[in-house]
């Protein structure tokens, strides 16, 4: 009795990539990966391909495979739902003439440089070395690719290496130095990248980017030994953001020592960068709500579907940068003199800037934080007290004590002395 044909519905995909390893000594770091190759050069390298996954994973004819004449990194392929990988499948099941499956092979190429779907259009970073990859997905009924994903995820990394004639071929293609070249599962990749991240101590970030691409149900929440909390849910991860103030006296900082909260706000503001750098390279948005005690207590006796929910009662913080009012004085007299401390670290570069400005007759205007929520917020800041000078006539004093300064009875941020700055250039450099 003949197999009743199988409809584009019903199809299944499961993906792989070919690894390549940059040789360092012959990569340029801050290089540009190649653009996707012509339509010629793919259908080449697929046949390469496929002739050798065929050798690896045994009998692949009855299944189709589609693959992009392009070379990735692993930012674009891990991402929230795997959409590169998606997109594979639906422009192989959109490539066929009618409603039912037919295996064939496809190579993605272009003439112009760059592909018109954009799902799929790789986004050439420079320095995305020194491991680029090349995404491949089969497709096929639901029952030859489960068979078809068993046998990848137990031999295509131990059995993966390429032939000599496809390593020849995808370094002239792309015109790479390679030092390997491999197959792998995404699960090998994610596998790779938990060993990476759990040897240098960041196994936490591993279980937020876990839980975001492959979209696992619920809340998954993580709490920092420097007191950074971070709660994923789909592809956004809520967090709360500290000025210093808040973090010494209601925050993680509260139970420290007041000599010893300058090196813990420090830890707390280097975690925090680096944890939403990574997040937001591999596409997980990352949601920043400004802290108060309120939500500080509710966090800490809630479970995390509560604690998300008190998140999400309260508006993120947008734009560039934030502003701290310590003082103001309401009798909105013009600035005269105004005194702008730098609070850097030689690591971490600024992390706020306290302004102190002056009236006329020397009384106390203002007295504000300025904290960069974004990389480009430092300049945004100095834009903006450049212009407010300006504006009032007032005379602006820039101070770089070249580190953060704070007064350890009040737990606070404070403006830097004369004694501060001859500290700072007594210091041997």
């Amino acid at each position: 009795m003949a197999t009743p044909p199988t409809a584009a519905s019903e199809l299944r995909h499961y993906a792989g990539l070919l690894a390549i390893e940059l040789d360092p000594q012959r990569a340029d770091p801050t290089g540009t990966p190649p653009a996707p190759l012509s339509v010629a050069a793919a259908t080449a390298l697929a046949g390469h391909l496929a002739k050798d996954l065929a050798s690896i994973l045994g009998d692949i004819a009855h299944l189709g495979l589609i693959l992009p004449g392009a070379l990735y990194d692993q930012t674009e392929i891990l991402r929230p739902g795997l959409p590169l990988l998606s997109a594979l499948a639906e422009l192989y099941r959109g490539s066929g003439r009618d409603s039912t499956f037919a295996p064939r092979l496809i190579a993605l190429g272009t003439e112009r440089g760059f592909f018109p779907v954009a799902a799929i259009n790789p986004l050439r970073r420079p320095g995305s070395g020194p491991l680029l990859l090349l995404p491949f997905c089969f497709v096929g009924p639901s029952d030859d690719i489960a068979r078809l994903a068993r046998v990848m995820e137990d031999t295509l990394m131990q059995n993966g290496q390429v032939s000599p004639a496809t390593n020849e071929a995808v370094q002239q293609a792309f015109g790479l130095a390679a030092l390997n070249l491999s197959f792998a599962t995404v699960g090998d990749l994610c596998a790779l990248l938990r060993v990476q991240l759990e040897a240098n101590d960041f196994l936490p970030l591993w279980e937020l980017l876990e839980h975001a691409w492959f979209e696992r149900p619920g809340v998954r929440s993580v709490v920092l030994e420097a007191g950074n909390r971070f709660l994923v849910a789909g592809d956004h991860v809520h967090t709360l953001f500290y000025t210093f103030d808040d973090w010494a006296q209601f925050g993680p900082g509260r139970p420290l020592p007041a000599a010893e909260l300058g090196t813990g706000y420090l830890n707390w503001a280097r975690a925090q960068r680096q944890y939403a750098l990574a997040l937001e390279a591999y596409g997980v948005h990352v949601r920043r709500v400004l802290a108060n005690p309120r939500l500080e207590e509710t966090l800490a006796t809630s479970d995390d579907e509560a604690a998300l929910a008190a998140f999400r009662d309260i508006p993120c913080l947008s734009g560039d940068y934030l502003v701290e009012r310590i003082f103001h004085n309401d009798n909105e007299r013009p600035e005269r003199q105004m005194l702008i401390t730098h609070q850097a670290d030689a690591e971490l570069g600024t992390l706020a800037y306290t302004v102190t400005s002056l009236d006329a007759d020397g009384q106390l205007a203002r007295l504000e934080h300025h904290y960069p929520l974004q990389p480009q917020g430092v300049q945004v800041i100095a834009a903006q007290l450049i212009q407010r000078c300006a504006e009032q006539g007032t005379e602006r004093q820039v101070l770089h004590p070249g580190r953060l300064l704070y007064s350890e009875a009040g737990r606070s941020l404070r403006a830097a002395t004369a004694i501060d700055l001859a500290a700072h250039t007594e210091r041997p450099h």
